[in-house]
Parts: C-alpha cells; structure tokens; sequence
C-alpha cells in the first residue's frame, strides 16, 4: 500500500475517530488479530497515527474559513505537518501531551522502524524486543511483572517449556495492548486552546 493510499485510509478512519470516543475493544481486536511481533507494531503505530490525527484535527481543524484555508494545507500529508513524528514533536511542543506519553510514543514508532528494516522474525520474549519494551514508561507504571525470561533447566520439559514461553509472550502482548490503550486515552482530549 502506498503511502497516500495508508494517509487517505488513516484520514477516512480519523473522520470516524474524531466522531465518537476511543473504542478500546475496537483497538483490542487490531492488536489481537496481529500475527507477529512485527504486525502488532505497525498496527500500534496505525492506532496512535490514527489518535494523533484526531487529536490534530480537534486542535487545528475550524469551521472558520480563513483558519481552515490556512490550517488544511499544513496537515496534509504533503504539507510540513503531515509526519507523525513531527506532529507528535508540535503536540509535546504545545504541552498538549506529556513527556511519558511523547517518549513512548517515540519509541514505539523508533522499534516499528527497525522492525520493518530487520528481517528476522522475532518473538515478544526476544532480548531485542523485550529490552525496549521494559524502556515504556507505561509498562514500568503498569508493574509487568513477567518481562524476564527464564531459561530452561535440564531438568524441564521442553515442550512444558515452549508453552509457558507461548503464555509469556501473551501476557506481554496482553499487557503492551493495555498501554496502547492507555496512550490512546490520554490522546483523546479536547483541544486546550
């Protein structure tokens, strides 16, 4: 999909964002019907481009005409503002987000990308993945407990060990969604001004 074909798609769906609260079981299904470590990050990112977009389009977007004829532009994709990361950069600037909520985000976004440019297949228990999710701010609040993994003794059953390493990485996955969650919820704010 390209990229005008993702930001039409993300527009359409922000439209429909905007028009009615954060629907966490809605965000729920995304996240859970994700296959691999990979998809369940671009799909967070989709969600928080989706929250971030809205929560753009509260603060900016007016009915006044002459805001909207100077505003519209500077959103659209093509325009200064149209990269998250950069609209993530003015929502922190402005003091609409706070710092816990900004650097999570940012690392989101920073371990979609070395995702999408590694091509090994990880698993929520990895070193790789694990280390910076223990970094969110929102999982350190949250108190996951389950975030070290234990290696297997000789003494255990190898198959006894993949399940409980099969219940971590759900757990994790489980916990994780909750934050995306969490995120979402304070994204979803009138506009301050």
């Amino acid at each position: 999909m390209s990229r005008a074909e993702t930001r039409s798609r993300l527009n359409s769906t922000t439209d429909q964002f905007m028009a009615e609260k954060i629907n966490e079981s809605d965000i729920l299904e995304r996240l859970n019907q994700t296959h691999t470590v990979r998809g369940f990050f671009i799909t967070t990112v989709d969600v928080l481009t989706e929250a971030i977009d809205a929560l753009m389009q509260r603060i900016f977007r007016k009915d006044n005409f002459a805001v909207k004829s100077v505003v519209e532009p500077l959103l659209h994709d093509t325009g200064p503002l149209g990269d998250l990361t950069v609209r993530l950069k003015l929502l922190f600037g402005l003091g609409v987000i706070p710092d816990e909520v900004f650097h999570d985000i940012e690392h989101l976004i920073k371990l979609r990308n070395q995702l999408n440019h590694d091509a090994t297949e990880y698993q929520f228990t990895d070193p790789q993945i694990l280390a910076p999710i223990k970094a969110l701010n929102l999982v350190k609040k949250m108190g996951m407990l389950h975030l070290n993994v234990v290696e297997p003794d000789d003494d255990i059953d190898l198959s006894f060990y993949h399940l409980q390493l099969q219940r971590q990485q759900q757990v994790i996955k489980s916990g994780l969604s909750l934050a995306i969650i969490q995120i979402c919820n304070a994204l979803n704010k009138d506009s301050p001004f």
